[in-house]
């Protein structure tokens, strides 16, 4: 009996060193060889507005990986957002904007997106906008 338990003690320690061993190659950094994307912030808050008046949001974008990102497409979520956006390649460690133009047309809470495709490993990101029309 006190060798089966002394057994199962040594299996269950092994199983508990292989599973922490796992976890731990897998929370290792990924190794970027691609483009990457990064952004100054993923929110705008636009604050408080009244219908008809319009705010501009700009995201930076940064490549952060080792070839030229591109942006694929950027889109919103509603017709109440213009987005602007550069179309040339980023290079690597270089920087680009995403402009957001929104026009207060409805009033209560704003919660709309901006969809970023590229070629980057993170090949989709949302950025949100949000604030209050009165």
């Amino acid at each position: 009996m006190m060798k089966k338990n002394y057994l199962i003690s040594i299996l269950v320690t092994l199983l508990l060193m292989s599973v922490t061993a796992l976890q731990a190659q897998s929370e290792q950094k990924k190794v970027i060889t691609g483009p990457e994307i990064s952004f100054d912030k993923t929110t705008m808050d636009f604050g408080t507005l009244n219908i008809g008046d319009v705010k501009v949001g700009v995201f930076t974008i940064t490549n952060t990986g080792k070839k030229p990102l591109i942006l694929d497409n950027v889109v919103s979520n509603c017709d109440c957002t213009v987005l602007d956006w550069s179309r040339s390649p980023i290079m690597p460690g270089k920087t680009a904007t995403i402009k957001a133009t929104y026009t207060a047309k409805d009033s209560g809470l704003i919660s709309k997106w901006v969809t970023v495709m590229s070629n980057a490993e993170t090949d989709r990101v949302i950025l949100k906008l949000r604030g209050n029309v009165n």
